[in-house]
């Protein structure tokens, strides 16, 4: 990855090839504070959807991250999977594994994923669905701690 002098000194001028270079921070914050209860099917449950973002350059890197501040599930030992998705195509996903039936598990789920977009609009979000076991999933969310979803332009690629 290209990057921009890290010992600047006085007098220096930051160009704009420069500045392209640098992180343009976050595109889009999306957030719950409800919870998300995956049923007992296979079927997939969208969490959260960020709105359709085009990069403004070429060969850019974005980092989706995903947080909840924890789960409560109904059986123990089921195994959930989290995806993120691109317009319905799974891009990245993480197996998740239950605590104990019908507890709170305050340990908070970070998911992260880096990743090159094309310059065209893009529309990411995050998917639970049960892989094994017969049980509830529930992804906390409240409005003192809730989940969020977010897109950020980290650099250049």
């Amino acid at each position: 990855m290209a990057s921009t002098p890290q010992d600047f000194t006085s007098g220096q001028v930051l160009t704009a090839v420069m500045m392209d270079k640098l992180p343009q921070g976050v595109l889009d914050f999306q957030s719950s504070t409800s919870n998300s209860s995956a049923t007992s099917s296979t079927s997939e449950l969208t969490l959260l959807t960020a709105s359709a973002l085009t990069p403004a350059q070429s060969s850019r890197r974005w980092k989706l991250k995903f947080h909840a501040r924890g789960t409560q599930a109904t059986v123990a030992a089921d195994t959930f999977v989290f995806r993120f998705k691109e317009s319905g195509a799974t891009i990245n996903e993480f197996h998740y594994i239950t605590a104990a039936g019908s507890s709170v598990t305050i340990d908070g789920i970070e998911l992260e994923h880096i990743l090159t977009p094309t310059v065209a609009a893009h529309t990411y979000s995050v998917v639970v669905a049960r892989a094994t076991g017969t049980g509830t999933l529930t992804t906390l969310g409240t409005a003192t701690a809730p989940m969020f979803l977010y897109v950020e332009d980290v650099g250049s690629a």
